[in-house]
């Protein structure tokens, strides 16, 4: 090699070794940008759980239950997401209202306040079952506005069992975590229909 090549051959080299250095690093930029598991997800899981509108106390669990289902955690779309969550909550309120119709058969201390609250849990599954109907068989007279409404109704039944259990001064935990259950998903679908 002449003297004359010589600074060419570093600057060839050195230009080398930098794209070289430069592609491994977009390789590893590209590597760690990966979305994970997690990050693919929908991101209406979080706007549903994470929101004003769910309480902290809900979140962790919000995410969880959402989570727990694949169809509901990547769905990408509001209006499939409020018939999926609203069929969720049809379902938790039909499990919580047979936990107490069970409760009720064992537990004589306070039947009538159970046979109340298990009353209110079915008209919360009629108002859930009437916006799924709603939401299922569009009419162009309703908006989600007045479909929402079945869910606060629904909501308002759990705040009767609980006052009826205040009033006659009646703590039971395991109805408490039953009606908060069934609370839980009544906020998630109510948060749905802000999307």
């Amino acid at each position: 090699m002449s003297s004359s090549t010589l600074p060419l051959f570093f600057k060839v080299l050195g230009l080398i070794l930098i794209i070289t250095n430069h592609s491994s690093h977009v390789a590893n930029a590209r590597k760690a940008i990966a979305p994970s598991p997690r990050q693919r997800v929908s991101t209406l899981v979080d706007v549903v759980c994470q929101s004003y509108g769910v309480l902290e106390e809900y979140r962790a669990r919000c995410t969880k239950e959402m989570l727990s289902d694949p169809k509901i955690s990547s769905e990408k779309d509001s209006g499939k997401l409020r018939i999926m969550l609203v069929d969720l909550a049809i379902k938790k309120a039909k499990e919580a209202r047979i936990s107490l119709e069970k409760m009720e058969k064992t537990n004589n201390k306070y039947l009538e306040a159970l046979e109340r609250c298990a009353g209110f849990l079915n008209d919360a599954v009629l108002q859930f079952d009437s916006a799924l109907d709603s939401l299922k068989n569009p009419n162009p007279e309703e908006d989600l506005m007045s479909i929402s409404m079945n869910v606060t109704i629904a909501g308002d039944q759990l705040d009767y069992c609980e006052i009826g259990l205040a009033n006659d001064h009646i703590v039971d935990h395991t109805v408490k975590s039953i009606i908060d259950n069934v609370r839980m998903h009544q906020r998630m679908v109510s948060r749905a229909f802000s999307l």
